[in-house]
């Protein structure tokens, strides 16, 4: 069990550090075009990871739904943002009431083979970066938020992982995702709150941005078994093998669908 655990830590390891510094290091640049176009090769890897997995062909009608968002975007500005990212909490929140109630097989449309559903999913996560970036809510730089709500999200899902796999022994949700425990999640929350604890303590970040991302912390978790319930109803293991010890783009950034979102609509109304 030890050898299966630290050898599953050493071939996620590498790609990980290689995506980390990659991704700090552009953000640390402050360059809006880099980051820009960093986004939008990330958002053409979830599309073509989507299509490649779907079993059903895009139609002209969802090409019409995906670029009437930009279109109202470059109409409408900022009010546009904000009103799809709270269309965006709502489906996230819901999604959690489900996945709470255990009543998520029911739903048929939670499907890879739902293109609008794609559509959707990458929209809220492109706008929710947007209105971190270009309509920054916060007292301290938004580049900075950018980073370290990245890299909350990442620390949630390796406690998680570590505290998981140490001395988890209760499912949380057997059906969607047996190998993730109550115990996993746990760790990984108190681990999260310390840490931001920490921070607010030496006054990096304010009380608002403090409670804010303790607030979005259990999406990170909504992200990820909403992911593997994607892949359950396919029958797929991963979205893909872009990432090697990670499997594809979807199944590394299913917990910052859900958490950059939400907090991007949170953060216009408490901030």
């Amino acid at each position: 069990m030890a050898k299966e655990f630290f050898s599953n830590i050493l071939s996620r390891l590498p790609s990980a550090i290689a995506l980390a510094v990659g991704v700090f290091g552009i953000l640390y640049l402050q360059n809006l075009l880099v980051i820009s176009l960093l986004i939008a090769v990330v958002a053409g890897f979830l599309c073509y990871e989507w299509l490649q997995v779907s079993l059903t062909k895009i139609h002209l009608k969802q090409i019409i739904f995906l670029i009437t968002p930009a279109v109202l975007f470059a109409c409408i500005g900022a009010n546009f943002v904000n009103y799809f990212l709270s269309v965006s909490f709502g489906f996230w929140c819901i999604y959690g009431l489900l996945l709470i109630s255990k009543n998520t097989g029911h739903f048929t449309l939670f499907s890879f083979n739902n293109n609008y559903l794609g559509i959707f999913l990458i929209q809220s996560f492109l706008f929710g970066l947007m209105a971190i970036l270009l309509f920054p809510n916060f007292s301290v730089n938004h580049f900075f938020v950018l980073f370290l709500l990245l890299f909350i999200t990442a620390l949630i899902d390796v406690a998680a992982y570590l505290v998981g796999s140490s001395i988890g022994r209760t499912p949380l949700f057997q059906d969607l995702s047996p190998n993730k425990t109550l115990e996993g999640f746990i760790g990984s929350v108190i681990i999260t709150t310390l840490f931001l604890s920490i921070i607010y303590w030496l006054e990096v970040i304010s009380w608002n941005l403090f409670l804010l991302l303790i607030a979005v912390i259990p999406f990170a978790f909504v992200g990820d078994y909403f992911e593997s319930h994607l892949k359950r109803n396919q029958q797929i293991k991963d979205s893909g093998s872009l990432i090697p010890g990670h499997g594809g783009i979807w199944d590394r950034l299913d917990s910052h669908m859900a958490i950059i979102p939400v907090f991007a609509a949170l953060s216009s109304l408490v901030l």
